[in-house]
């Protein structure tokens, strides 16, 4: 049976974060936050707050490996109603003055290229036992083999472990987690862990306004 999106099991809070490619292209990631004692929404100011002040260093981090072409211009914090519709009419959102990704721009791919990082939750299978999001252009060597070194692989890992760690911090009770809305069978599990492959992956949205200039 083919997925059919339903209701979610519980009210969370999504963080999105993005900004500028190269060319007039935008990014964007996100993950959810979940607070199983209890979902407030006014809470999200604060999460912003403090959501942002982690994403902002994660960014910049050399060993996150994002290109210096990719700017981190907003991020946002807003809670999401079981139906999966924003719970309100306004957004809490920050804005920044395209803040540089850390790494050499000399090895900046195509603004397709991206790395996707696997967030896991010490389930193989079922509803919510993993989720994923794709950090844009990775500015790295890649080998002969067609793949990254697995120490590049390993510090994303590690920064993305140390951003995890800062954004449940942030409110009492809020954690990173992974939710499901398939219809019959939703569910949510926190975040536990990463997992990041050698191997760069492709995001096709992120070049569609890069005029071409045939020859």
């Amino acid at each position: 049976m083919s997925y059919q999106p339903g209701d979610f099991d519980a009210r969370h809070f999504y963080v999105q974060w993005g900004g500028k490619l190269p060319g007039g292209e935008t990014w964007s990631c996100g993950f959810r936050m979940l607070n199983t004692t209890g979902h407030v929404v006014t809470d999200g100011p604060a999460l912003l707050i403090g959501i942002g002040a982690a994403l902002v260093p994660f960014h910049q981090n050399v060993k996150t490996s994002i290109s210096s072409r990719a700017k981190l211009s907003f991020v946002k914090v807003n809670s999401i109603e079981l139906d999966g519709t924003y719970t309100l009419d306004t957004t809490n959102e920050a804005v920044y003055g395209d803040i540089a990704g850390g790494a050499n721009e000399t090895y900046t791919p195509t603004n397709q290229v991206a790395w996707a990082v696997t967030l896991t939750t010490g389930y193989s299978r079922g509803p919510a036992h993993k989720g994923r999001f794709y950090l844009p252009i990775p500015a790295m060597i890649v080998g002969t083999n067609g793949a990254v070194g697995t120490v590049q692989a390993t510090d994303l890992k590690s920064t993305c472990a140390t951003l995890r760690q800062a954004v449940n911090s942030v409110v009492p009770g809020y954690v990173m987690a992974v939710m499901s809305r398939k219809a019959g069978n939703p569910g949510h599990r926190a975040v536990t862990g990463f997992a990041v492959g050698t191997v760069l992956d492709t995001q096709r949205r992120r070049r569609k306004s890069v005029a071409e200039n045939y020859q």
